[in-house]
């Protein structure tokens, strides 16, 4: 979990307790705002790829939402399991790479779409190299441009039209991030 997140959590749900209260009361399956999450995030690279930055924002926002709240609610209504923590964790990854592949699509410059996939990779790899630490059973926390933090940063860019400023910020923080985590996982398999 990264630093943001961590301080934020518990007042993000504390704010929204209205909103999981009212889906959990409804019924709605925390499964079902995972894949509808998906969905508004394809929405809005859809409208990232035409441009229509704002209306990218709003969806890309919605689905964030849906992405922050399924686990809050699954944990509310005790439907919290291997199979919805797998199925977050799967859609996250496409929810990463949509908006990415529409920003290099869209573009007819090059650096714009190098560095759009380049951000993919190294997102990529960020929560890959997470994963495969925990796969041979290390803790791996650390990073300080973890996804919330990019996507805060993608959000921004495309609220302000500030697409390539938020690719070069992703670039690099992802690719520090990443660092970070091959040198701290070096360091702990070296201790075992």
């Amino acid at each position: 979990m990264s630093y943001l997140t961590r301080e934020l959590k518990p007042y993000f749900e504390r704010g929204f307790m209205p909103l999981i209260n009212a889906i959990s009361k409804a019924k709605i399956h925390p499964n079902f705002l995972t894949i509808f999450g998906l969905f508004l995030v394809a929405v809005g690279s859809y409208f990232l790829y035409l441009k229509a930055y704002l209306l990218s924002f709003v969806f890309l926002l919605l689905g964030a939402l849906c992405d922050a709240l399924d686990g809050a609610i699954a944990r509310k209504t005790k439907q919290n399991s291997p199979f919805g923590a797998f199925l977050d964790s799967l859609t996250d990854r496409f929810s990463d790479a949509l908006p990415f592949i529409a920003i290099a699509l869209s573009s007819q410059d090059k650096v714009l779409s190098f560095l759009s996939l380049l951000a993919l990779v190294f997102s990529f790899g960020v929560s890959y190299a997470r994963a495969r630490a925990e796969g041979l059973g290390f803790d791996l926390r650390v990073g300080f441009f973890e996804r919330t933090e990019r996507w805060v940063v993608l959000l921004a860019g495309a609220l302000l039209q500030q697409i390539f400023l938020a690719l070069i910020l992703l670039v690099v923080g992802s690719f520090l991030t990443l660092i970070q985590r091959v040198y701290t996982f070096m360091r702990l398999s070296q201790g075992r």
